[in-house]
């Protein structure tokens, strides 16, 4: 035995390859490879060159490839390099699919969790709102016993992740508008100023159906509200007030009672 060359023990290539002893006494068993020098002790060891033929059946089994059929390629003449380039392009192919399939199960898993119902602290992130429960709890506790809140439940219990942020997002876009018109001195009793009103409106209707008188009263609290002034307040100062003024001349032109208004 030359003892400059590197050698193996049956229990080292096991750990190498992440393999088990018993699978490379059975390769052995089938003429597949065999330990080719033997220890000072006279224990059959493997060479590098036997690592070598143990990878190359390894990659040949990766690729599907019987047993029988790996020895007959380790005992031909066949160009192994050649093999060897059919047997990648196999893998790469295997891989390419095996990507795929990884890709399709990600959206699944995304599909899944965008489609579960979230908490009200989630919600509450959604929409940037750190005190959403508690003021979720707060409204039920007013109006938990109206047709409107009953309303709001049922068309909000199936919404998703992604349907609370698809609401958020048109909210924003017309808080927006209403900033920008703010910022241009807009008069609230103009043709512009009742477009953005309807427009808020709606993005609130699509929790309950707001009239024009449930608007004007629901806007009293966007001025005597903290949390809703400071909101309004925070997206462009003096919108509060210039939002509530706004709904109030949409509401006049839809003949609504300023003096004693219903909800209704």
């Amino acid at each position: 035995m030359n003892s400059e060359e590197e050698h193996f023990s049956v229990g080292e290539v096991a750990r190498q390859f992440g393999i088990t002893v018993r699978t490379l006494h059975h390769w052995e068993e089938l003429g597949l490879v065999s330990p080719s020098a033997r220890s000072r002790s006279n224990y059959r060891i493997y060479t590098r060159a036997d690592l070598e033929t143990i990878q190359q059946i390894m990659i040949y089994r990766a690729t599907g490839m019987r047993l029988t059929a790996v020895k007959d390629v380790l005992n031909s003449d066949t160009d192994h390099i050649a093999h060897l380039r059919r047997q990648r392009e196999i893998l790469t192919s295997q891989m390419q699919r095996t990507e795929e399939m990884l890709r399709a199960i990600d959206r699944l898993i995304a599909k899944e969790e965008s489609s579960m119902k979230p908490s009200l602290n989630e919600i509450g992130e959604i929409l940037g709102e750190a005190r959403f429960a508690e003021h979720h709890a707060q409204a039920e506790e007013t109006y938990g016993d109206t047709d409107d809140w009953s309303i709001s439940q049922q068309r909000t219990a199936a919404w998703s992740h992604d349907d609370w942020a698809t609401n958020k997002s048109r909210f924003d876009a017309v808080e927006a508008k209403l900033a920008e018109a703010v910022r241009r001195n807009v008069s609230v009793c103009s043709a512009e100023a009742a477009d953005l009103a309807a427009q808020h409106r709606k993005v609130l209707s699509e929790f309950f159906p707001v009239t024009p008188a449930k608007h004007y009263l629901i806007s009293r609290s966007y001025i005597a509200d903290e949390d809703f002034a400071k909101h309004y307040e925070d997206r462009q100062p003096g919108l509060a007030r210039w939002l509530a003024d706004a709904i109030e001349a949409a509401a006049k032109t839809h003949g609504v009672n300023l003096d004693s208004p219903q909800w209704e």
